[in-house]
């Protein structure tokens, strides 16, 4: 295939290791790779996209998106719209603007997937801090989290009411939305099933770290343990529905063991995959950008 040109959208460090990864895979497989911030690029209509003054970016074959940065109201619904006219003009975007803001927003990932009989947890999102101390009464352990977050930051699991209650008002006052859900019986290990173009290529467990007294997060960044794992059917299927429900190119997915059966967390639109590319020897960002090459093709 002729070379062809793709955009990666980072935002703070071009040198992050995904973003990276991905660079020298579109250069090893002959494309030119284009990295840029979405602030920094301007558009016009009809459908002309330029970068910082007067860059021309207008014949980018695809863009592959790794986050649309942190701003202003203002600033983000700039940023999805900007997306989006490129999906417009014909230039496809991974994950596509939809899907990825979706999945970023935690509440609009669990409704989706509840609406398709996916099995979530139980779940409180709002601004009322006496509603959701009502949910806290009713369902007892719970962990409260950002509506928008990743690697498990700003999570907080708080097993007792007065600490639940403080936790909450401090986000209440901050004028933060309450996302409350509670915490499913599981073994000290949940799953990160990671699937590109509805194919699961890999998975494994991630424990919680050891000698961490009252950790209860599994995430490798923030010291879990990772380990190979080859899913059962249902979970593997689950995983697969998950990606195709909200039409996600690729994606990792978390998903606990729960007595009932798989339950999944979250879906992350833009994961990492160090951990997952050690335990499996799986050459993960080449295959993603095959993905992109494929759907620009089209």
């Amino acid at each position: 295939m002729s070379s062809r040109k793709f955009g990666v959208v980072y935002h703070e460090n071009v040198n992050n290791w995904a973003t990276k990864s991905l660079i020298e895979a579109m250069e090893k497989k002959g494309h030119v790779a284009k990295p840029f911030r979405l602030p920094d690029v301007s558009a016009r209509i009809p459908s002309k996209f330029t970068h910082l003054e007067d860059e021309d970016i207008s014949d980018i074959d695809g863009v592959l998106v790794r986050t649309i940065g942190f701003g202003t109201g203002d600033q983000i619904t700039f940023r999805i719209s900007l997306l989006e006219h490129l999906e417009d003009a014909g230039i496809y975007v991974m994950n596509p603007a939809y899907s990825f803001r979706r999945a970023k927003d935690k509440y609009a990932t669990l409704t989706a997937l509840h609406k398709e009989g996916i099995r979530v947890p139980r779940t409180y999102i709002g601004e009322n801090l006496e509603a959701a101390i009502d949910f806290v009464d009713k369902v007892g352990d719970v962990i409260v989290k950002p509506l928008i977050g990743a690697r498990g930051m700003g999570a907080i699991r708080a097993e007792h009411r007065e600490l639940t209650y403080r936790a909450m008002k401090f986000i209440h006052q901050l004028g933060q939305v309450l996302y409350v859900q509670e915490v499913i019986e599981k073994p000290n290990r949940d799953i990160r099933a990671f699937v590109i173009g509805g194919t699961m290529i890999g998975a494994m467990y991630r424990y919680i770290p050891d000698g961490i007294e009252g950790e209860w997060r599994t995430n490798v960044h923030g010291g879990g343990k990772a380990e190979l794992t080859k899913l059962a059917p249902e979970y593997e299927e689950c995983a697969i529905r998950t990606a195709e429900i909200l039409k996600l190119d690729y994606t990792g997915i978390d998903i606990i063991e729960s007595p009932e059966g798989p339950c999944i967390i979250e879906a992350n639109a833009a994961p990492s995959w160090s951990a997952l590319s050690r335990v499996t020897g799986i050459d993960v960002a080449s295959l993603i950008v095959d993905r992109l090459v494929d759907q620009s093709s089209r």
